[in-house]
């Protein structure tokens, strides 16, 4: 025991220990044998995307016309029968020189209204300051959305003369009223006025843009489509009709339609509520009904039929698309896939003459942490992803193995080992 060379080969082993032991508690101190996340709620829908075609009870308007012509209705506007959808003009000049009048009679109306003593005079001037705030921050919005065409300045415009009017700054706008009024008659009296009018040939929508497919497919057949059906008539490529200057959707009812794989047929049923969004059009989402889903068995493909009422310029300009169909929203408690565990359970009930049954049966749920101790409770799910599941909030006793579910804001184990229901955890 008195070798220099036992007592170096000693304290070595005697340091490696130590460092092995002080090692272990800085490791255990800092890392817990739990890791948990707490229970949250979220909402979530179930989506569908899919290429369709917009389908719709089409009557052309066709009329032969030796001029310009300029629309009266914006698609999608609703109209009568024998109304005016547009007018004919001689020459682009003509028509330029009418958009101008037009412009110059809305600007005088507006100045004249402001002129006039009535309820500019008694506005109050911070309601009109709030609203200019408003439409400001709006016109901001707009411009960076990039939508230019919906700017809103007229309506500013307007605030900001009645601002002036109300703070007495100006007394009335005549001067400029009577400016307007000589170049709408030096413009007038310069150009010629409208040598015919197009007249609508039935009520309904306006849509001013044809595209051959009003004839494809047959409106009163569309619900009984196949699949094999509609991608037939996707393939079609037809040309507008010759003559044509518009159309009317007569049908305030329309339909998307599309093939969906049979995995996703599943997702639709018949008289549900669903909303759907255009992408490439329009960011709006549309609410729709599952009019029909026609599928020969279910594992082949189906033709669903989505039904709508909704009609504004963007709905107006589709016919073959690409749609986001929002089937179904979710609300629940999230927890994280790496927090499922499937467990046997047992349950005891009684029937009505009293007597127990017990039955066993293997459950899906997660384990949380109550105080020290790991508690096992079921959860039903509604929908789920690679990455999280959305559970029912309140599931009943009868849906139910365990005595309760998991709850929000409970500490749900996403990782740990050996873990069972009644672990105490030190």
């Amino acid at each position: 025991m008195n070798s220099p060379l036992l007592k170096r080969v000693m304290s070595a082993v005697v340091a490696i220990l130590l460092f092995i032991y002080l090692g272990y508690q800085v490791y255990n101190s800092n890392y817990k044998q739990i890791q948990t996340e707490t229970a949250s709620y979220a909402s979530t829908s179930d989506s569908v995307q899919a290429t369709g075609t917009a389908i719709r009870k089409e009557s052309l308007i066709n009329k032969q016309v030796n001029g310009v012509i300029t629309y009266v209705i914006s698609d999608g506007g609703k109209i009568a029968n024998g109304g005016k959808v547009a007018n004919v003009y001689a020459s682009e000049q003509n028509v330029e020189a009418q958009r101008q009048i037009e412009n110059l009679d809305s600007e005088i109306a507006k100045l004249q209204r402001l002129s006039t003593p009535g309820d500019t005079y008694a506005a109050n001037l911070d309601s009109i300051s709030k609203q200019i705030n408003l439409k400001l921050t709006g016109l901001l919005g707009t411009i960076n959305s990039g939508e230019y065409n919906d700017l809103g300045r007229e309506d500013l415009q307007y605030l900001l003369n009645e601002r002036q009017i109300v703070t007495a700054k100006v007394k009335n706008f005549n001067t400029r009223i009577a400016t307007l009024q000589a170049q709408r008659n030096t413009l007038s009296a310069a150009s010629s006025p409208a040598i015919g009018a197009i007249t609508a040939n039935a009520s309904g929508y306006f849509i001013s843009k044809t595209d051959g497919f009003e004839s494809v497919f047959d409106y009163s057949k569309v619900l009984t489509m196949t699949a094999a059906e509609l991608k037939e008539k996707q393939k079609i490529k037809p040309a507008p009709q010759n003559g044509a200057v518009g159309k009317i959707c007569q049908n305030f009812d329309w339909y998307f339609a599309c093939v969906v794989p049979a995995d996703q047929a599943v997702k639709f049923h018949e008289g549900d509520k669903a909303s759907i969004t255009f992408p490439f059009s329009s960011s709006e989402s549309i609410p729709v009904t599952v009019a029909a889903v026609n599928q020969a068995n279910k594992d082949a493909e189906a033709a669903v039929i989505l039904q709508s009422s909704n009609m504004n310029s963007s709905i107006a300009s589709i016919r073959n698309t690409t749609a986001q169909i929002q089937v179904e929203d979710y609300t629940g408690i999230r927890v994280s896939q790496k927090a499922i565990h499937f467990v046997t359970v047992e349950k005891t009930t009684k029937d009505k003459n009293g007597k127990s049954n017990t039955v066993k049966k293997e459950v899906k749920g997660v384990f949380v942490m109550h105080g020290s101790e790991i508690q096992f409770r079921q959860i039903i799910s509604l929908f789920s992803t690679e990455n999280y599941v959305i559970c029912k909030v309140n599931p009943t006793q009868d849906e139910l193995m365990t005595d309760s579910t998991v709850k929000l804001f409970d500490e749900v184990v996403v990782e740990g080992t050996d873990l069972f229901d009644g672990k105490v955890i030190n």
